[in-house]
């Protein structure tokens, strides 16, 4: 499971404990600020209120609902609004760098390849898979589940400066070693072409036990290569 690595001291208990101390000076707007924050505590970390009305307007969609619906871990529902705004900012071509950095700032490798993960729209492609090969909702909460427990384990970025050879190695070596239903290969823009050779070389070693789908959209690349009925590594 997946914990924040934020520092112990809360900034808006403190805020509170200075409101409190100073009451008298404190103007009515200062006050409703004030419960506005505590209200969104969870998304102080993001230090940008445009940014948190815009994860605050995205989580009313059907895709945050169907999501909190599986999954109850709170970080996990903050990281997936954060993948929902990123994308939120990518698409009105806004610099979306500086949120990547808060996130993993505040929860890690992990945190950033998650919101990567809800970003690039691959939470809704593998839960369009998971539909066709399960057979009960409980199936499918333990699926969801393990894939943001395991997201190392599930899903690859290639970038431009990987190595087509030693990155598809490395997914050999955890597809071998974990032998998931699903395994993805993503990437973004001028990786793309990079990622086309890391998944020809892992398909190399794997076909007779993995089947591959492949699609393209807004210049991202996804490869879903996926487990055969009967087959066990």
């Amino acid at each position: 499971m997946l914990y924040s690595k934020g520092p112990i001291k809360d900034p808006i208990e403190s805020a509170a404990k200075g409101a409190v101390k100073g009451t008298l000076e404190w103007t009515e707007e200062k006050i409703v600020e004030l419960i506005k924050r505590f209200k969104d505590r969870d998304l102080f970390f993001v230090q940008d209120e445009k940014i948190i009305d815009l994860a605050k307007e995205l989580r009313e969609r059907g895709e945050f609902k169907f999501f909190k619906k599986y999954v109850k871990d709170k970080n996990y529902r903050i990281l997936f609004m954060m993948g929902l705004t990123l994308r939120g900012l990518e698409e009105e071509g806004k610099d979306f760098k500086p949120l990547v950095n808060k996130i993993h700032k505040k929860y890690g490798r992990e945190g950033v390849y998650i919101a990567h993960f809800v970003e690039n729209g691959l939470f809704s492609k593998y839960v369009g898979y998971l539909l066709e090969i399960i057979s009960s909702e409980e199936e499918l909460k333990e699926e969801i589940e393990y894939a943001f427990n395991n997201i190392d384990k599930v899903v690859a970025f290639v970038s431009q400066t990987d190595k087509p050879k030693q990155k598809a190695d490395e997914i050999v070596t955890k597809i071998q070693a974990h032998s998931p239903e699903v395994f993805i290969i993503s990437s973004v823009g001028v990786a793309k072409s990079n990622c086309e050779k890391v998944k020809k070389i892992v398909m190399q070693k794997i076909s007779s036990i993995y089947a591959c789908e492949f699609y393209e959209s807004k210049g991202k690349k996804i490869f879903f290569l996926n487990r055969m009925d009967g087959d066990v590594l």
